[in-house]
C-alpha cells in the first residue's frame, strides 16, 4: 500500500494539513500514500471538470476556498458557509458531456447520496447539511467538513485495540444507516474517516441503496478483468455501474453476481476491512477478480502474521466473511456485540461486581443466604463428579498398586502420589463449583460460549485425572512406580482452565455434532495413551497407539491427530528408536501447523532439536533448527513451552562445546520454569542439574557444586531419599568433590549412589555403570589406580550387555579406561581404547562431531606416552582443525589439544613453537586444567630462556594445587623441577 499506487487521490470531507492535493490532477496520491474517496476512475473521452477558484460564491452563501481532492464526475472543494458560519465540504458534480444513459445514471446516484444521508443522523456518519443543483445544472451536496483523515490512514501502525475500537465505532454508523433502509455497498477504510476529535464518520453514500427504491437490472462482473498489482490494487479499483458496483476486495459473492446486496453485504465489506486493520493483511488475495472471487468461495484466508488478534476475534470475522449471506451474523448489531464481547473485560468487570456483591450480602445476609442456599447445595454436589476417578476407594487402589512392588522408595512414592493427587483433586472441585455458581446466579455477565469454553476444558481434566488414576491403580509396576510423582507431576494446568484468553485463543471443536462426538470420545483414549507415556509404560503404550492411531486420522481433526502422534514419537524415543521418534515429530509439526494448533507445533520443534541434539548426536544439525524453533515457540505464547525451548537450546549449545551460551540458555529455562512450574517441580530440578554439569565442565566448581547441591535437595524432597534420581545427584556431586580434591567426599558420594541405585534398580542397570565410573574416576585421581580400573571395567560390562555395543555411552565407559590405562603406563592397551573410541564416536555421530576431536586428543596422549611424537603431533593437530570448524575460540574444550600440541613440540625439542599453544591453553584451562597447563608452560619459557621469573612463578602454582588436592605424583615432579631450576623452590616436605 505504497504511495506510489496510481488511482489515489483525496478523500471528501477530509482537512489533510500536512500535503494539499495538486488541484487539476485527477490522480493525486494521498499523502500517507493510501487511497482517498473520490475513487471514480477517469475517463479518456471525459473533459476535466472546471474548478471554482479560491472566493467565487455559489448560490450566494457558499465561498470556495480551496480544492480537496477531485475525480472523473466532480470534485470535493473546500467552502465557507456564510448562512451557517462555518466550513463545510462541498461535493460537486459538473454536467456530464459524455454518454447520456451513463450522465442520468450518475446523476441518479449522485441524488440517491445525498437523499440517503439527509436521512442519517448519528455521530458515526458524516452529517449532510444542504443539496441541490447549481445555475450551470451541477449537482451538489454541503456536508460536514471533517479535520482529520482516512480510517485507513489513522490504523496504520495501532494496535489491535484502538483500531477494533475504532471500527466499532464506525459500525455503529453502518448499523444506523441499515436501520434507515439504506445499504452503502461500498463500504472500506477509505469511507470512513476519523476526525481530530478521534469520532469515526462513515461517508461516500454514492453506491446506496434505498430500500423503497426499485431494483436496477444488474449483470455479473466479468470474471478476467486484468488488475495492475495483486491484492493492494483490488482493494483500491472502485467500480460504479449497472454491471457492478463496489470495490472487488470488499464485495461479497452476491455483489460479483450482480446482484442487489443487503445488509450482509455491508457486513461482510465490513469484516473484511477490519480483518485488514487489525491484522495488516487482507483476508483473500488475487491478482485478477477471478482468482479473488475463488479465494473468497472457497474460504481460503490468508493466515495473520505474528498477530496479537485474540483468536475470538478473528472468529467472529471469519463468521462474517462467510460466502454463503445466509451463514453470516444477521445484522450489523449481531456482528458488533459479538465483536465488542471480551472475556477479559467480563472478568475484571465480575471480579469488582462482586466486591459490591459482598457489601450488599453483609447487609442483607440471612435473605440472600435463603435464596441462594438451594443452588449453593447444587453446585456443591460437583465434588461427585470426581465419583470413580478419584474418591477414597480410588485412592485406596492407588496406594495400594504403588506399596505392592514392594520397592524400598514404594512408601515415599506413595504418600507423594497420594498428596499430589488430592490437591489436584481438591483444586479441581473448587474451581469447578465456582463456574457452576457464575453459570447459575451470574448468567448475564458471561456469555454461553466461554461458559462452555470452561466446562469443556475442565472436563478434559478429569478425563485425565481418571487416565492417570486408573493407571496407577493397576498391578505393581517398578518401573511405573519410579514414573509416579513425574505422571502426577505432568497433569495438565487447572488455571488454564480459568483463563478467557487462552481458552478463547484454543483450536475449537469440530462444527460437525457427529464428528465433534467421535473426536472427544477418543479424546479420552488419548488422555490414557498419555498416562502411558507420562509414566513409562512404552510397550503398553507402543500397543495401545497402533490400535487408536488409524481411528484418529479416520476421525479427520487435525488437533487431536497431532496430539496422538506427538505421544508416538516419546514412546518410539523412550524405547530407543530415536530416528523413528524424530521422523513422526516432523509429521506432528506439519499436522499441527495445518490444524493453526500453535502450541502443539512449539513442543513439537522444541522436542525435534532436542531429540536431534541429545539422541541423534547431530548437535549440529539441531543449531540450524534453533531460529526457527525459538520463533515458534515465542508464537505460542506459552512460558511452559518457551521453557522447554530455552533448555533444549542450552543442551545443543553445551554439546557444541559453546559453554557461555549454555548457560545463558539453562538460566532462562530456569527462571521460566521456576516462575510457571514453582521452584519443586522435576522440570526445575533438571535445568538446575544441567546447568551443574556445565558448571563443571567450565570450571567454575562452587556454582557446581552449589547446583548439585540444590538439585539433591529437591529430588530427596520430592522423591524420596532412596528414588533412583537421588542416586544420579550423588554421582554428579561425586564428580564435582574429585575436581575439588576432595577425595573422601568424592568417594562416599558415589559409593551412596552405587549401593543406592543396586538396591533399588538391580545390578544390572545403565545407572549402576554411572555410578561405578563416578567411583572409577575417584579413585584414579586418588591414585589407586587397579580400582580404579576394575570400576570402569565394571561398568563397561553393564553398558556393553544392556545398551549393546554400539550406543554412545558404551564410548565414554571404553574412554575412562584408556585413561587409566595411560596413567598406569600401559600406553599400548591405551591406544588401542580410544582408537575404538574414535571409531564408535566417528559412526554415532559423524566426522565432524565435537567428541571427535577429544577421542583425537586422547590418541595424541596415548603416542606421546609411546614417544611416538610425529603421529601424536598428527593427532592433536586434526584435533585442533576440527575445533575451529565446531568451537568457538574461547572454548574451555580446546585446552586438551593445545596442551598436547604444546607438549608434543617441548619433546621434540622446539619449545619455542609451543609457546603460542600452551598461551592459548592457559588462557581458555578451568581450574582443574591449570596445573597442567602451568608446569609445560614454565618448561617452555624456560627453554627459550624466556621470562624465568615467571617460568618459576607457574610451578610452584601448579606445586600448591596439586599439593593442596592430594596429587601426589604431579606434586612431586613440580618440587623436583623446582629444585633443579630456581633457589626459591617450596619446600618438598609436609603432608601431601
Amino acid at each position: 500500500m505504497s504511495g506510489d499506487e496510481p488511482g489515489e487521490k483525496e478523500h471528501p470531507g477530509q482537512n489533510h494539513e500536512a500535503s494539499t492535493p495538486h488541484v487539476g490532477s485527477p490522480a493525486s496520491p494521498a499523502p500517507d500514500g493510501g487511497p482517498t474517496t473520490l475513487p471514480y476512475e477517469v475517463e479518456p473521452e471525459n473533459a476535466p471538470p472546471v474548478i471554482p477558484e479560491p472566493g467565487f460564491m455559489l448560490l450566494g452563501r457558499y465561498t470556495v476556498l480551496g480544492t480537496l481532492g477531485q475525480g472523473s464526475m466532480g470534485v470535493v472543494l473546500s467552502v465557507y458557509d456564510a448562512r451557517l458560519d462555518r466550513r463545510v465540504a462541498f461535493k460537486l458534480m459538473r454536467p456530464w458531456s459524455g454518454r447520456e444513459s451513463r450522465r442520468h445514471e450518475e446523476q441518479a446516484r449522485f441524488v440517491r447520496e445525498a437523499q440517503a444521508m439527509a436521512r442519517l443522523n448519528h455521530p458515526n456518519v458524516v452529517a449532510v447539511y444542504d443539496s441541490g443543483t447549481l445555475d450551470d445544472g451541477a449537482l451538489f451536496i454541503a456536508m460536514e467538513y471533517v479535520e482529520g483523515q482516512t480510517l485507513r490512514r489513522w490504523q496504520k501502525g495501532r494496535p489491535w485495540r484502538e483500531v477494533l475500537a475504532q471500527y466499532l465505532a464506525a459500525g455503529q454508523g453502518l448499523a444506523a444507516a441499515h436501520e434507515a433502509g439504506l445499504i452503502h455497498h461500498d463500504f472500506k477504510p477509505d469511507n470512513v474517516l476519523v476526525g481530530n476529535d478521534g469520532r469515526a464518520r462513515v461517508t461516500d453514500f454514492g453506491l446506496v441503496w434505498l430500500e423503497s427504491s426499485p431494483e436496477e437490472e444488474a449483470l455479473p462482473l466479468p470474471e478476467a478483468i486484468p488488475l495492475p498489482r495483486p491484492t493492494a490494487s483490488l482493494a483500491r479499483l472502485t467500480h460504479r455501474s449497472s454491471l457492478w458496483m463496489g470495490t472487488p476486495s470488499y464485495m461479497a459473492d452476491e455483489q460479483f453476481r450482480g446482484r442487489r446486496g443487503d445488509a450482509r453485504s455491508d457486513l461482510y465489506a465490513f469484516c473484511v476491512a477490519l480483518y485488514e486493520g487489525v491484522h495488516g493483511q487482507m483476508p483473500f488475495r488475487g491478482n485478477t477478480v477471478a482468482e479473488l472471487r475463488e479465494a473468497q468461495r472457497a474460504g481460503r484466508i490468508e493466515p495473520p502474521e505474528n498477530t496479537q488478534v485474540p483468536t475470538r476475534v478473528t472468529r467472529t470475522l471469519l463468521h462474517g466473511l462467510h460466502s454463503d449471506p445466509a451463514k453470516r451474523p444477521s445484522s450489523m448489531k449481531e456482528l458488533l456485540r459479538a465483536l465488542a464481547d471480551d472475556p477479559e473485560a467480563r472478568r475484571r468487570a465480575k471480579r469488582s461486581r462482586w466486591a459490591v456483591v459482598g457489601l450488599v450480602a453483609a447487609a442483607s445476609g440471612l435473605a440472600l443466604w435463603a435464596w441462594a442456599h438451594p443452588r449453593e447445595q447444587e453446585c456443591d454436589r460437583m465434588a461427585l463428579r470426581l465419583s470413580g476417578v478419584w474418591d477414597e476407594t480410588v485412592k485406596g487402589r492407588v496406594e495400594q498398586g504403588l506399596l505392592a512392588t514392594g520397592v524400598p522408595y514404594a512408601r515415599a512414592t506413595a504418600e507423594r502420589v497420594l498428596q499430589r493427587l488430592d490437591s489436584y483433586a481438591g483444586a479441581w472441585v473448587k474451581q469447578r463449583v465456582a463456574l457452576c455458581v457464575s453459570a447459575t446466579q451470574e448468567a448475564h455477565l458471561e456469555t454461553a460460549e466461554l461458559l462452555l469454553l470452561e466446562e469443556g476444558c475442565l472436563e478434559r481434566r478429569r478425563s485425565q485425572l481418571r487416565a492417570l488414576t486408573t493407571l496407577l491403580s493397576q498391578s505393581p509396576d517398578t518401573q511405573l512406580l519410579s514414573r509416579a510423582v513425574e505422571a502426577v507431576q505432568a497433569l495438565p494446568s487447572l488455571e488454564y482452565c480459568g483463563d478467557a484468553k487462552a481458552l478463547t485463543a484454543a483450536i475449537p471443536p469440530p462444527e460437525d455434532p457427529v464428528q465433534r462426538a467421535k473426536v472427544e470420545a477418543l479424546q479420552e483414549q488419548v488422555d490414557s495413551l498419555q498416562a502411558l507415556q507420562d509414566a513409562g509404560r512404552v510397550k503398553q503404550g507402543l500397543a495401545m497407539v497402533e490400535v487408536l492411531l488409524p481411528q484418529v486420522k479416520a476421525a479427520g481433526d487435525a488437533p487431536l491427530l497431532a496430539r496422538t502422534l506427538f505421544i508416538l514419537a516419546w514412546l518410539k524415543d523412550s524405547a530407543g528408536d530415536y530416528r523413528s521418534a524424530a521422523e513422526i515429530l516432523r509429521d506432528v509439526m506439519a499436522v499441527a501447523a495445518r490444524g493453526k494448533d500453535s502450541l502443539m507445533l512449539a513442543r513439537a520443534s522444541s522436542s525435534l532439536a532436542w531429540m536431534t541434539s541429545n539422541h541423534l548426536m547431530r548437535p549440529q544439525d539441531a543449531m540450524t533448527m534453533v531460529p526457527i524453533t525459538e520463533s515458534i515457540a515465542e508464537l505460542a505464547g506459552d512460558d511452559r513451552i518457551r521453557g522447554f525451548a530455552a533448555n533444549t537450546l542450552g543442551t545443543i549449545f553445551s554439546a557444541l562445546r559453546r559453554p557461555e551460551q549454555a548457560r545463558q540458555a539453562y538460566e532462562r529455562a530456569l527462571e521460566l520454569r521456576q516462575k510457571v512450574l514453582g521452584p519443586e517441580h522435576g522440570e526445575v530440578a533438571s535445568t538446575l542439574n544441567n546447568l551443574g554439569i556445565l558448571f563443571q565442565r567450565m570450571g567454575k566448581l562452587d556454582e557446581a557444586l552449589d547446583a548439585h547441591t540444590r538439585v539433591l535437595a529437591l529430588r530427596r524432597k520430592a522423591l524420596g531419599p532412596e528414588h533412583p534420581r537421588v542416586a544420579e545427584s550423588l554421582s554428579s556431586l561425586g564428580s564435582v568433590y574429585k575436581e575439588l580434591g576432595r577425595f573422601d567426599e568424592a568417594l562416599e558420594s558415589c559409593t551412596q549412589a552405587l549401593e543406592l541405585n543396586q538396591k533399588v534398580l538391580g545390578p544390572e542397570h545403565p545407572q549402576v555403570a554411572e555410578a561405578l565410573h563416578c567411583r572409577g574416576d575417584v579413585l584414579q585421581s586418588m591414585g589407586r589406580l587397579e580400582e580404579a580400573l576394575e570400576e570402569h571395567t565394571r561398568g563397561r560390562a553393564v553398558r556393553e550387555k544392556v545398551l549393546g555395543f554400539e550406543h554412545p555411552a558404551l564410548a565414554e565407559s571404553i574412554s575412562e579406561q584408556g585413561h587409566v590405562l595411560q596413567d598406569m603406563g600401559r600406553f599400548d592397551e591405551a591406544l588401542a581404547a580410544h582408537t575404538r573410541v574414535l571409531d564408535l564416536r566417528q559412526r554415532l555421530g559423524g566426522p565432524d562431531d565435537p567428541s571427535v576431536a577429544d577421542a583425537l586428543n586422547d590418541q595424541g596422549d596415548a603416542l606421546r606416552g609411546l614417544h611416538r611424537d610425529a603421529e601424536a603431533r598428527e593427532k592433536y593437530a586434526r584435533a585442533l582443525a576440527l575445533q575451529d570448524k565446531v568451537l568457538t575460540p574461547a572454548d574451555p574444550w580446546r585446552v586438551g589439544p593445545l596442551l598436547g600440541m604444546g607438549r608434543v613440540l617441548l619433546a621434540q625439542g622446539r619449545p619455542a613453537e609451543a609457546l603460542p599453544f600452551l598461551e592459548k591453553a592457559l588462557e581458555l584451562a578451568p581450574m582443574a586444567e591449570r596445573p597442567r597447563v602451568q608446569f609445560a608452560l614454565a618448561q617452555a619459557l624456560w627453554e627459550t630462556h624466556g621470562d624465568r621469573s615467571r617460568a618459576i612463578g607457574l610451578v610452584t602454582q601448579a606445586w600448591e594445587y596439586w599439593r593442596r588436592v592430594g596429587r601426589a605424583t604431579e606434586a612431586e615432579q613440580a618440587s623436583s623441577w623446582l629444585k633443579q631450576h630456581g633457589p626459591s623452590q617450596p619446600s618438598p616436605k609436609g603432608p601431601l
